[in-house]
């Protein structure tokens, strides 16, 4: 069996993400943010901004008015907008939060960063490379930061993960298992002009996981892919990504399952990392590392790696387990715009997994694998 080892709250000691409080505390003015998108997503990222502390809610956009009323009634903000052209140009805006239909995101981002306003957009951004690579560009030509929503790497577990990778806890990498799984996909999620289907939805998050950890360029792609039906999204991928340094990964999503499931797992020359999706938990064993020199499992606690609430934050019930892991992520986002910086995610890592789910539905198209320029 393996070691259980309950982390106290002093340790480990925390990481930098985001910034401080005294950092922050040096920035007189909150951010003013607007919101696209007055959806479940749209309204709980609002939430979670709220309580950071960092940020005012100033205007909210939907084409449903009365979506956008309700956001506003519930949350505060002071303006509703059904057009969000508009509201880019009539609102007092630094930044926006971007949450709607995979096939609007990117041209909602587009607009925002030409307007000149920071964007922190849900993932996957885009339907493909080509599209987020105009939103990288534009983001850049602006001077402005454009943000994917990849909550997962401000997780607890995996922000401790990534710590022990990169201090050599696996010793040389040799195999990434991970997989992001779900159950059956309706509504906007099951049409594929909108961008449905589970590779978008949730293997985007498993996907920019493993590039984030395995750290070096994919080069080849093959992919077998089911269909729920013809003319459908997908019902399962199955992928092998080859990467520049020579790790091979494995990756699997699918809307099979009658619930929600993801793991990642990380082998290397020295020992194995492994977590798993709405757990604390992360499993090590290192021979580089004395104190993991037998399995041990991690019980990761919230506060050395989560951000600090403002005084008074409360949030939604529906929305308790994630509400702090996006509080910390948009804190993320308005530390980096305070601090005239780069955030941790970037749009260039968008542009990475849109660049191999490119290839996934080439591959699959063709029934070879694809090389990656």
């Amino acid at each position: 069996m393996p070691l259980v080892h309950r982390a106290s709250p002093a340790w480990p000691p925390r990481i930098p993400i985001p910034a401080s409080k005294e950092r922050a505390t040096k920035v007189a003015e909150r951010l003013q943010v607007g919101l696209i998108g007055c959806g479940a997503q749209g309204q709980y990222l609002s939430e979670a901004l709220v309580m950071t502390g960092l940020a005012d809610l100033v205007a909210c956009c939907d084409l449903r008015p009365e979506a956008a009323e309700q956001a506003a009634a519930r949350l505060g903000f002071r303006a509703t907008y059904a057009d969000y052209g508009e509201m880019l140009s009539e609102a007092a805006l630094d930044a926006v939060i971007i949450a709607v239909t995979h096939d609007q995101l990117q041209p909602a981002a587009l607009a925002a960063v030409t307007a000149g306003k920071h964007a922190l957009v849900e993932k996957p951004t885009a339907l493909n490379a080509a599209d987020c690579r105009q939103v990288v560009e534009a983001a850049r030509e602006a001077g402005v930061n454009f943000m994917p929503g990849y909550t997962l790497r401000f997780t607890p577990e995996r922000l401790l993960m990534k710590r022990l990778l990169d201090q050599g806890a696996v010793g040389d990498l040799a195999h990434v298992i991970a997989g992001q799984l779900i159950g059956g996909l309706g509504g906007w999620l099951a049409d594929p002009a909108q961008g449905g289907g589970p590779l978008l939805y949730v293997g985007t998050h498993v996907l920019d996981q493993v590039l984030w950890v395995v750290d070096s360029r994919a080069t080849r792609v093959f992919a077998e892919v089911t269909w729920k039906q013809e003319g459908g999204v997908e019902a399962g991928v199955d992928l092998t990504i080859r990467f520049e340094n020579n790790v091979v990964a494995q990756v699997c999503t699918s809307q099979k399952m009658g619930g929600r499931y993801g793991w990642l797992d990380i082998v290397g020359s020295a020992g194995r990392l492994r977590t798993e999706w709405e757990s604390n938990e992360l499993y090590v064993e290192s021979r580089s590392v004395e104190a993991y020199r037998h399995p041990t499992r991690i019980e990761v606690p919230m506060d050395p790696y989560l951000c600090p609430l403002a005084p008074g934050a409360r949030g939604s019930m529906v929305a308790v387990k994630y509400l702090r892991m996006w509080a910390t992520e948009l804190a993320e986002f308005c530390n980096s715009i305070r601090e005239g910086r780069p955030p941790s995610v970037t749009g260039e890592d968008a542009l990475r997994v849109l660049e191999v789910t490119d290839a996934v539905f080439e591959s699959a198209r063709t029934g070879s694998p694809v090389e990656l320029r």
